[in-house]
């Protein structure tokens, strides 16, 4: 290819028609030194080996989505045409092509995935963690062997020796290409203890380092590309660019492409669904690459591409089809009841998401117990999303083909922790926003908990203020608590918008695959219905419940909604000492679609007068079910005491009056008399109506003038001799 940046010197120096004469023979020259090399990249396959292409529902003709999976016989097909594109192609895989793998690979221990990887010419593999999904001794065993030995696993040591192959060298045109794996650096928290024990893994960028420098420095190789099992992008940043050229991640299941970084990198998704195809310009004489080129080829060019499938990799997947059809029909387990979807009314099992059932418990139930299992440790609950539940599982025998069936998602189940309010904002999300309700149809989705986890809700408050308490082990979830939760890496993806992903923390997905789990779950032969329901809807009497009263109560959700499924008849309730107990009404209407309601009931209970305050409501079902819900009891109101009546004294009889004797008048020398005015005893007149007062401060004055001027007459007949014997003579003189 011509170099403009060598020719730009050239012009600088030169006259146009100079330039026209050697530039041929120098873009010639400089051709001759450079080696065109493509290098494609797949990771995460999983056992993806049928395609799963996007058909239009009406006329079945196929229309790919960048999303889905191309199948072993479409990669191998793209193989091909950048073979037939470029002969110096090399075919490369960064890990995880087996392990948590889809049934057509899973139930024959991935033998024909193997077989794919070896049928499109793979040069180089990293381990990834699902390799040792098995344990170390099948990983050196069976998948080495297996893969043609083609397995690199530079980070991996095992009494201070590397056990799997670093690193392995192709040679195109003359130039030497070395490529580098590892496996991840979570393998081991990803991988059960057993599987790993012994082995030290170094970090795998760190690791690519050392090799990288010991083969360009002893000129073992002219380019160096690292597999890494881990993200692209957080490795990349690690690698040294002096030893380095480029790096294909995984891992983490994400689509990656930047050409411009210090290390360039790329991430070929997952499940088959890209084919990275990255071209380099080597320069041989500059010894180095001189031109990074990258396209990410999906199932949405195919048909644009003219690819087609390889015959003989179709047939290694018909052979993979057959034979799980046939595997099968193997007894896995037995179990003594039925699990069932949930139904609407007068409908089928699986037409009601939003209702509990005893198959989405159940297989809630399966993912904490068995990833409890499987790494050794305990694990606080699981939960489950009720659109995971394709089928039901009927008492007696089950078969591959029916677990699979019931559980064929092929999600991995991983653990990861929550908060208290996360749990509840999950909860609460189970309820949709009208937005999603008109989209799906469906006003609720139901979440499935493992057996030890219930809750009580309010049907009747808004969304988002629903959920009154939650029970874990039997003790009420802090908000500010964390817990463990094992889920599928679907819902900790933020799928059916129930768990909120941003509020997922320390997760860990160990490669162990749903359907996996389920298998070994059954064959504990631990698999039994839940007694009684998970979740009860309780309405409590408008402004609470309250002592020395008559109190009603609602309840819903005491029943599951299929056939065969238990049904309570009876509900107790019982706080304090105080008790009550109602009839179960199990009827449903069209209202009950995507809903759980079903198995209402209103019971009264008649709280003491001293059951006030903080109190525990306990209710219970003749099917099982037994909730709490703890509850505050407003006090009895205090009666107001009648005053007692203030006694009306007695009145103070009157005295009668005693007369007053009139005394006798002292003769005068005059013939003039005064008659004194009548008196009352001791001072007391007789007012002008009749009545008596007697002679207080605070008499009226018209009874004091009267008193006066009686007193006045009376010292006038006293005194009327004197004042004659005195006044008489004076008179006479006059």
């Amino acid at each position: 290819m011509f170099d403009f940046r060598r020719a730009g010197a050239l012009i600088a120096a030169t006259t146009t028609t100079a330039v026209v004469l050697t530039a041929t023979p120098f873009v010639s020259a400089a051709e001759a030194d450079q080696v065109t090399i493509d290098v494609a990249n797949i990771t995460d396959f999983h056992g993806r080996l049928k395609a799963n292409l996007t058909k239009d529902k009406e006329t079945g003709a196929l229309t790919p989505k960048s999303t889905d999976e191309m199948g072993a016989a479409n990669v191998a097909g793209i193989m091909n045409y950048l073979r037939g594109q470029n002969p110096n192609t090399i075919v490369t895989s960064s890990g995880d092509n087996q392990g948590g793998s889809a049934f057509v690979s899973f139930i024959s221990d991935d033998k024909y995935t193997m077989d794919f990887i070896n049928a499109i010419g793979t040069d180089g593999s990293a381990v990834g963690n699902h390799e040792f999904d098995k344990g170390y001794k099948d990983l050196i065993d069976r998948i080495v062997p297996g893969t043609n030995d083609k397995q690199l696993g530079a980070n991996i040591f095992v009494d201070g020796k590397q056990t799997v192959k670093p690193y392995t060298i192709v040679e195109k045109d003359g130039v030497k290409v070395a490529l580098v794996g590892t496996t991840s650096n979570l393998t081991p928290e990803k991988s059960s203890p057993a599987n790993v024990a012994g082995i030290d893994f170094k970090d795998s960028a760190e690791q690519v380092n050392v090799e990288a420098k010991k083969i360009k420095d002893n000129g073992e190789a002219d380019m160096v590309i690292a597999l890494i099992h881990d993200p692209a992008d957080t490795s990349s940043p690690k690698l040294d660019p002096k030893y380095v050229d480029f790096v294909f991640g995984g891992d983490d299941h994400i689509k990656r492409l930047d050409l411009n970084a210090a290390v360039p990198f790329a991430q070929s998704y997952e499940y088959g669904k890209v084919v990275t195809d990255v071209t380099f310009t080597y320069d041989k004489a500059e010894k180095k690459v001189v031109k990074v080129d990258a396209k990410q080829i999906d199932a949405t060019q195919l048909a644009d591409l003219g690819i087609t499938p390889d015959p003989e990799v179709e047939k290694i997947v018909a052979e993979a089809e057959k034979i799980s059809q046939e595997r099968g029909q193997k007894v896995i387990a037995t179990i003594d009841a039925d699990f069932k979807r949930g139904s609407n009314p007068g409908d089928k099992p699986g037409t009601n998401r939003g209702t509990e059932s005893t198959a989405n418990n159940m297989l809630a139930q399966s993912a904490v117990a068995a990833l409890s299992a499987f790494l050794d440790t305990k694990i606080d609950f699981g939960v489950m999303n009720a659109g995971g539940v394709r089928d039901d599982l009927s008492k007696g025998d089950v078969t591959y083909e029916q677990a699979a069936t019931v559980q064929p998602f092929g999600n991995n189940i991983a653990v990861a922790t929550l908060s208290g309010a996360a749990i509840k904002e999950a909860l609460e999300n189970q309820w949709r926003t009208a937005e999603a309700e008109a989209k799906s149809g469906r006003p609720r989705l139901d979440m499935g908990l493992s057996d030890n986890v219930s809750y009580t809700y309010n049907p009747n408050a808004e969304r988002g203020n629903r959920i009154l308490d939650i029970k874990i082990n039997g003790e009420s979830v802090d908000p500010k608590k964390d817990y463990t939760v094992a889920a599928s890496t679907f819902l900790l993806d933020g799928g059916d918008g129930l768990i909120n992903k941003d509020e997922v923390r320390d997760r860990n997905d160990v490669g162990y695959n749903d359907l996996q789990a389920f298998v070994d779950y059954l064959q504990t032969g631990n698999a039994k219905v839940r007694e009684g329901q998970k979740d009860v809807g309780v309405v409590l009497p408008e402004g609470g419940l309250k002592a020395g009263e008559k109190n009603t109560i609602e309840l819903t959700s005491l029943s599951y909604s299929s056939d065969g499924e238990a049904k309570a008849s009876t509900v107790d309730v019982k706080l304090g000492g105080a008790t009550g107990s109602a009839t179960v009404n199990n009827d449903v209407t069209d209202a009950d679609k995507g809903l759980g309601e079903q198995g209402r009931a209103k019971v009264e209970i008649e709280i003491p007068a001293d059951a006030s305050g903080a109190q525990t409501l306990e209710i219970t079902t003749n099917a099982g079910t037994k909730v709490t819900l703890p509850v505050t009891v407003a006090a009895a109101p205090t009666p107001t005491p009648t005053p007692e009546p203030t006694p009306t004294p007695e009145p103070t009889p009157a005295q009668d009056p005693k007369p007053t004797p009139t005394p006798e008048p002292t003769p005068t020398n005059t013939t003039t008399t005064t008659s004194p005015a009548p008196t009352t005893a001791k001072g007391s007149s007789s007012s002008s109506d009749g009545s008596s007062s007697n002679g207080s401060s605070n008499a009226p004055l018209a009874v004091i003038i009267a008193g006066m001027v009686a007193l006045l007459s009376v010292l006038a007949v006293f005194l009327a001799g004197p004042i004659d014997s005195i006044l008489g003579p004076i008179a006479k003189i006059s």
